[in-house]
């Protein structure tokens, strides 16, 4: 476990051994989206609201360009996303789903479903694309539904988004995480009888837990019903930067005896009286790597860049085109090849091949 900097690289030996983690490893980005999770009109509205902070959106093609092999790929099923549809929840991720699969053939991918069907992609030079759902708000109450997106060839689902569900609590509802309105907590903290019942069903179907969003309630009790490891794809140390989004010590404690995964997330944004949170530049990306990992152990992170579904992102990063210098930062801040490689998509293969086993 990486616990202290390393001295600093000559810049030619850091670019041979940026090269030897993407030539080498199978890098995976496990929270990312197309643009097409709202429609047009919608998407406009948005990047409207966010236009002095929001990246520009990008193809699923612009991985190549960042040596990325494998992306998961989240529809979004909470009706911040579902609502504007003008159709029902689960048409409206069947029309998101339908977009990623179109961006992925135009990005000369691959749909996979399994660790074996990623790597096969890699070995061939295709990019492998991996369906998700960020926010199972739009099974309504059907158990059945989570059987019909495994054979759809959804394989990562976040069961809460930006607000509380039929499933579990958020940890941040959309009007705060806007800066807005302050809502209080009108209902018990926590998953439910009927999200108990998803995470079973989940873990019957080898279905990757997603609870990027959730909180410390509903990560606890995930956490005691499950039987398989859980993925947080995109937060950080809150220990670092008091933000609801991130996880606390203990919790990333209690995701990493589970054999689960925490997902580094190149976020930035800003609070209501305007200070920032998140992470400001690759440095504190760095900074909140080496806590986590020093808790937690490198070999459970990962990379959630987020993908077209960030309002802002930290200085010094565009998008999956800079992945690399995610790569050579954590380099330069001492994690090993070895460890950088298992970051950035090794860790990810290894609990899949977990649950495809």
């Amino acid at each position: 476990m990486t616990t202290s900097p390393g001295p600093r690289l000559d810049p030619a030996e850091l670019a041979e051994r940026v090269r030897e983690v993407h030539r080498d490893g199978t890098v995976v980005d496990v929270h990312t989206h197309t643009s097409g999770y709202l429609p047009g009109y919608a998407a406009r509205v948005f990047r409207w609201i966010y236009r002095r902070t929001m990246p520009a959106d990008l193809p699923l093609a612009v991985a190549r360009e960042g040596e990325v092999h494998a992306l998961v790929t989240k529809a979004i099923g909470d009706p911040m996303a579902t609502r504007w549809w003008a159709r029902s929840p689960w048409s409206a991720v069947e029309a998101q789903l339908g977009d990623i699969e179109a961006e992925t053939g135009r990005a000369g991918g691959r749909l996979v479903r399994t660790a074996g069907e990623l790597r096969q992609a890699r070995a061939a030079g295709e990019l492998a694309v991996m369906l998700g759902l960020e926010g199972a708000d739009a099974i309504g109450r059907r158990l059945d539904r989570l059987d019909q997106l495994k054979a759809r060839g959804v394989r990562l689902i976040g069961l809460i988004h930006l607000g509380h569900n039929q499933i579990g609590t958020t940890c941040l509802p959309w009007q705060e995480y806007i800066g807005a309105l302050r809502i209080g907590r009108s209902r018990p903290l926590g998953l439910t009888s009927f999200g108990r019942d998803v995470v079973r069903r989940m873990n019957a179907l080898g279905l990757v837990i997603d609870l990027a969003h959730a909180d410390s309630d509903t990560l606890r009790d995930v956490l005691a019903v499950s039987t398989q490891p859980i993925v947080v794809s995109h937060t950080g140390a809150r220990s670092l930067d008091d933000f609801a989004r991130y996880l606390g010590d203990d919790e990333v404690r209690a995701v990493a005896r589970a054999g689960g995964l925490i997902g580094l997330w190149p976020y930035l944004g800003f609070r209501s009286d305007g200070r920032p949170r998140g992470v400001q530049d690759l440095p504190d990306l760095v900074r909140h790597a080496r806590h986590l990992a020093a808790i937690a152990g490198a070999e459970q992170l990962c990379l959630g860049t987020d993908l077209n579904g960030l309002p802002g992102v930290m200085a010094g990063y565009r998008g999956e085109q800079d992945v690399p210098l995610i790569t050579a930062a954590l380099l330069e801040g001492g994690f090993t090849v070895a460890e950088v490689q298992g970051i950035l998509g090794g860790n990810f293969l290894r609990l899949l091949e977990e649950l495809d086993a």
